[in-house]
């Protein structure tokens, strides 16, 4: 890779858009109904079960144009559906030390219908909808820092690096061969990264790049080639500096950010504030945030809703959709036995999870009682324009 150098006038101007960040008070409004009403709809995607996904603690995902993937990290087994049908279409274990295999990864992405891993820091393959392997899109240099892939609308990447040693940027931005075009944003030096969710602290919608940076209350864009920094106010604040000289006590700050996702007009994250957890939508374009305390639960329609954000966990997102998974007995809690608090859209989501039962039955059937309850439902959230 080649890391060409920028101009002092570039990397000035980044640097400056991030030092006059936006300052946002969390948790801003806490409201349960107004959290809720921001969630448009929350779809059941009627996947065909099999064992090498349903029963996966937090199965990996990525989502094509015409195609949904779905990765079984222990034996790096990877399984295509059709995105329309829910049919599966191919599964391949690629793990070993052949041709189009790897010992392990790092992350996942689609260019289009193409399925690409990123096997440990080195090797990015892809594969097709068959689960055929197309080829080395790239290879990195021995010793390259450890950053993620994600694809741009452009045709470059973004390369992100939620922790760094202080050396390097955090977020290099290249073009389809992977040669460097522009770097971003100097954030706090931490050796250690913490994981506070499943879901990737990062993620990349077109040309736009969101990651939140390990133990500190910043979150952080590019928005086509404009940065954005965004300080979280927060009473006593977690920082990597706090992180590294006391990590035991770590959980009694405020911080330690997950949760990251976007949909509609909204981003979503998770956080704990005051020794709770919080989740928040921030409006893009307002700035405003609303929040909902996760300790807090009331029996009706808006705590249903919440609680797939609650009882599920979230894994990725495109943009238009928030994709988590939600164990079988939890979604069971959440939309039997009070058909009266259901409005119209769980009443929707209802519909969608009883079918998507009874098209699985057969395999359900086969299951030990608590490989039932422990079996994945995998969701869609959309949250509102």
């Amino acid at each position: 890779m080649n890391h060409k150098l920028l101009t002092i006038t570039a990397i000035c101007a980044t640097m400056m858009a991030c030092n006059s960040k936006d300052r946002v008070e969390l948790p801003g409004t806490v409201d349960a109904e107004a959290f809720a009403n921001n969630v448009e709809s929350i779809s059941v995607m009627n996947l065909q079960m099999d064992d090498d996904w349903s029963l996966v603690q937090f199965p990996e995902m990525a989502v094509g144009d015409n195609y949904f993937y779905v990765l079984e990290y222990s034996q790096i087994r990877l399984i295509c559906f059709d995105k329309q049908t829910g049919d599966r279409v191919s599964a391949r274990t690629i793990k070993g030390n052949g041709p189009g295999e790897i010992t392990m990864y790092n992350t996942m992405f689609c260019i289009g219908d193409t399925i690409c891993l990123q096997g440990s820091w080195y090797k990015v393959l892809a594969y097709d909808k068959d689960c055929n392997f197309l080829g080395k899109i790239h290879e990195f240099e021995e010793g390259f820092f450890g950053y993620e892939i994600r694809p741009l609308a452009s045709g470059g990447f973004a390369l992100i690096s939620p922790q760094h040693p202080g050396d390097v940027k955090s977020l290099l931005v290249t073009d389809k061969s992977f040669n460097t075009i522009s770097e971003h944003f100097s954030t706090p030096p931490f050796r250690m990264y913490v994981g506070t969710s499943a879901t990737a602290p990062f993620y990349s919608i077109g040309d736009t790049v969101r990651f939140f940076y390990c133990c500190d209350n910043h979150l952080y864009s590019l928005l086509g080639d404009s940065a954005q920094c965004i300080e979280f106010v927060m009473p006593n604040p977690l920082t990597p500096e706090i992180a590294t000289k006391e990590s035991d006590k770590m959980f009694e700050y405020d911080g330690l950010f997950g949760d990251l996702a976007e949909s509609g007009r909204f981003i979503h994250f998770s956080y704990n504030l005051d020794q709770k957890r919080y989740a928040s939508l921030l409006d893009k374009y307002t700035s405003g945030i609303v929040s909902v305390d996760y300790g807090k639960q009331n029996q009706g329609t808006s705590d249903l809703v919440i609680d797939f954000f609650r009882k599920g966990t979230i894994m990725l997102t495109d943009g238009k959709y928030i994709y988590s998974v939600c164990k079988n007995s939890r979604m069971a809690e959440i939309l039997e036995g009070h058909d009266d608090l259901l409005d119209a859209r769980l009443k929707q989501t209802q519909a969608e999870y009883h079918a998507c039962l009874e098209r699985n039955a057969e395999y359900i059937k086969g299951l030990e009682p608590e490989e039932r309850d422990a079996a994945n439902v995998i969701l869609k959230i959309k949250l509102k324009d």
